[in-house]
């Protein structure tokens, strides 16, 4: 495909829907499995929503090619693993929490999963650790809810955690039922109508959500994303701007609000928006695509040449590559002239 240099966006605007946004909260992922190191993705967090920062996280196989890791979560409770394309087992032994332990298969191609774990305390401890945020407070909310409720909820999780998402739904809504209140399950409940393309219900169960708490980094992401992949980007800026606001150190923030800038025709703001996230470590590579593209709309070629050329280095084997071929082509003809 031939793309004039005047008029990069047509490029850039597949990949700003096709890069944007997969519900189960999966980052960055690429095909190549356990060679990219991404195909085993995780979000640990207490059950007050704060990240589990600095947790162990042990991943191993059965069976006569047997395979064993053990990672640790980043400050955002994120965690990455390359796995075979096995059923792999996970498990979580936090002090003070109780252990948790999970099954998944990813012996089916594209050979993919991404777990959202909760982390519940041992006997009737209510804290967290001290450096992470909302600590020594416990919310009066989360302290209301019934037992009943949590049941439901923690149903609801285990089957999200094993794919079954149509079986999540009906759990969630009756703990939402048990509790109108219950935020964290309509965010949980997004997630699985999400997976089921129930796009205007998962909207609904967000906005509610957040208008219970504010303070759900999650929600506001996944928000600000559904609204960018249904061609809404003025709306997408605010829930976006909150999830930075929420974590600043996650470069996921900045690399959204790049695209939505760059769709908003924003180009210097979503040019700093691309080299923030690059500054906060983001493992995207598609963060070079919006970078390169942004400076080309800023006349600045040069560095737009070096963006896209990165993206080449960390991605050789996109199916973008030919694409980007063509335009680095294109301003190396266009610098001769």
């Amino acid at each position: 495909m031939f793309l004039p240099l005047s008029n990069p966006s047509k490029l850039v605007i597949p990949l700003f829907l096709g890069l944007a946004f997969c519900p189960t909260l999966a980052f960055g992922q690429s095909d190549s499995g356990v060679e990219s190191g991404t195909n085993f993705t995780g979000e640990v967090r207490y059950e007050n929503n704060s990240p589990a920062q600095f947790v162990q996280v042990e991943l191993w196989t059965d069976g006569e090619s047997s395979w064993r890791t053990i990672t640790t979560t980043d400050r955002m409770g994120r965690f990455r693993a390359g796995a075979p394309c096995m059923v792999v087992q996970y498990k979580i032994e936090a002090h003070g929490y109780q252990p948790v332990w999970g099954r998944v298969d990813m012996s089916m191609q594209p050979c993919r999963t991404s777990e959202w774990i909760t982390l519940r305390p041992k006997g009737n401890l209510v804290s967290v650790p001290k450096d992470t945020p909302g600590t020594g407070v416990l919310d009066g909310r989360i302290a209301a809810i019934p037992p009943e409720a949590k049941t439901e909820f923690e149903a609801g999780q285990n089957a999200i955690n094993t794919d079954d998402f149509s079986g999540a739904i009906p759990h969630l809504q009756k703990a939402i039922e048990l509790y109108p209140r219950y935020a964290e399950a309509y965010q949980l409940l997004a997630v699985a109508q999400l997976q089921m393309n129930q796009g205007s219900q998962a909207e609904a169960s967000l906005l509610k959500g957040l208008e219970i708490e504010d303070r759900m980094p999650r929600a506001q992401y996944l928000l600000g994303v559904l609204y960018a992949k249904t061609n809404r980007a003025n709306l997408a800026e605010k829930p976006l701007t909150r999830f930075a606001e929420l974590e600043p150190a996650n470069p996921d923030a900045h690399l959204e609000l790049a695209k939505v800038d760059f769709a908003l025709d924003k180009f210097s703001e979503a040019e700093s928006q691309a080299r923030t996230a690059i500054e906060r470590k983001e493992t995207n590579p598609g963060v070079y695509i919006v970078l390169g593209y942004s400076l080309l709309r800023e006349k600045k070629a040069d560095a737009a040449r070096r963006a896209f050329e990165q993206f080449l280095k960390l991605e050789p084997r996109s199916p973008m590559t030919a694409d980007v071929k063509t335009v680095i082509a294109q301003i190396d003809q266009h610098a001769r002239r």
